[in-house]
């Protein structure tokens, strides 16, 4: 179990060390240490034994546990909405209602549309994921036997970029060769493809790589490949000017959050979304409207090989952990973290059922908002008015 709570933290985006500290950022978000009281809404009217009764329960306990300021929740299967809701407030200053399509920051479930844009080049013959780094990015001194594949399993050895203690640079905004030199001058934790060790350095570096295969910036390659396509109309890089404002722990409560600039967290996990945007993406990828079914069956597949320092095998595909069969269903999940918010995506590969979750909190968990969508599945598929669901 230590184990697994160790690796659920390296499967979030967390950026800790800027947790708390001033400046930098595309949001502008202040350093006020304190909130608008605002007065405690209406709790949803579902029918009592209802879908929607079952999650609103299970949310109510959760955002009063964490002390979150908002929280939005897709339930859906095949792409066909069972219930969604927005909870508590998407800003503490106004008293503003935090609505079932706010626009929140996804952190590392970036990773998977990332992965999803290496493949679908792989696809069209535009780069070849068994080809090295340095064919792709010659003006860098990668190790020469780091593969792209490496990069997308997680299994390249590369140190993470965001524990450098240059990082704190980077928050206002960052050049690419800035941060590529600096993980090419980092020593490797271990040979390339021995082991999985989960490093946000690794997408960074894909991201770079889709701009020079297409010759197009990251955000508008995934905007006119893989937002269109998927049907994925809230989903941007850049912060959207009516997005939920981003909160962090205080002392009292939830004080305002901050932002840092998109370029820190890059094809890692800059992306921002809703709910309703990450079920139909579920949806795109199961379908094959993105990427062939079979290249999503790669993506959800982890590689043969050990996680680092553990022994244990390694459960990362491409942008998915393999996470169990609860309720019976073969399950994959990611969630991502930033600053200021916290985020999940999880999906039952055999029937397309899935459990979407943004609150723009910082979660303070060993693995945020993995536990709660467990709680939520299980009293979902344990609940006979409403195993049918599942």
């Amino acid at each position: 179990m230590c184990y697994l709570k160790r690796l659920w933290l390296l499967g979030c985006f967390v950026l800790t060390v800027c947790t708390g500290c001033g400046g930098g950022g595309d949001s502008g978000a202040g350093g006020d240490d304190s909130t608008t009281t605002c007065p405690a809404l209406p709790a949803a009217n579902s029918p009592s034994g209802s879908l929607g009764s079952i999650v609103d329960d299970v949310v109510a306990r959760e955002m009063k546990t964490q002390g979150m300021p908002g929280m939005t929740v897709a339930v859906t299967k095949n792409g066909s909405v069972l219930y969604t809701q927005g909870y508590g407030y998407s800003d503490l200053a106004t008293c503003q209602p935090m609505q079932a399509n706010a626009e929140l920051q996804i952190g590392s479930v970036t990773k998977q549309l990332t992965a999803a844009a290496i493949l679908q080049l792989q696809q069209a013959g535009l780069l070849d994921i068994d080809k090295t780094v340095l064919t792709y990015l010659p003006k860098y001194v990668f190790d020469s036997r780091i593969t792209v594949r490496m990069l997308l399993n997680q299994t390249s050895g590369l140190q993470d970029y965001l524990g450098f203690p240059s990082l704190q640079q980077y928050i206002g905004g960052v050049q690419q060769s800035v941060v590529l030199d600096a993980i090419v001058q980092a020593p490797l934790l271990f040979s390339p493809g021995s082991a999985f060790n989960y490093s946000n350095s690794n997408y960074f570096i894909l991201g770079s790589i889709i701009e020079a295969v297409t010759s197009q910036s990251y955000p508008d390659y995934l905007s006119a490949h893989i937002f269109q396509p998927a049907g994925l109309a809230s989903t941007f890089y850049m912060r959207p000017s009516a997005s939920a404002s981003p909160y962090e722990p205080g002392a009292g409560g939830p004080v305002p959050g901050r932002i840092p600039d998109s370029s820190a967290f890059f094809a890692a996990g800059a992306l921002w979304s809703n709910v309703q945007d990450l079920a139909l993406w579920d949806v795109a990828l199961r379908s094959g409207k993105v990427i062939p079914e079979s290249l999503f069956t790669l993506m959800v597949t982890p590689p043969p090989v050990p996680a680092f320092q553990e022994g244990v095998p390694s459960p990362y595909g491409m942008g998915w952990f393999k996470g169990g069969t609860p309720a019976g269903h073969p399950f994959v999940w990611h969630n991502g973290q930033t600053v200021s918010y916290t985020a999940f995506n999880g999906l039952f590969l055999d029937d397309g059922f899935s459990i979407t979750v943004l609150t723009n909190y910082f979660v303070r968990e060993s693995a945020p908002l993995l536990g709660f969508a467990q709680t939520l599945i299980q009293a979902i598929c344990n609940n006979s008015a409403t195993a049918d669901r599942c």
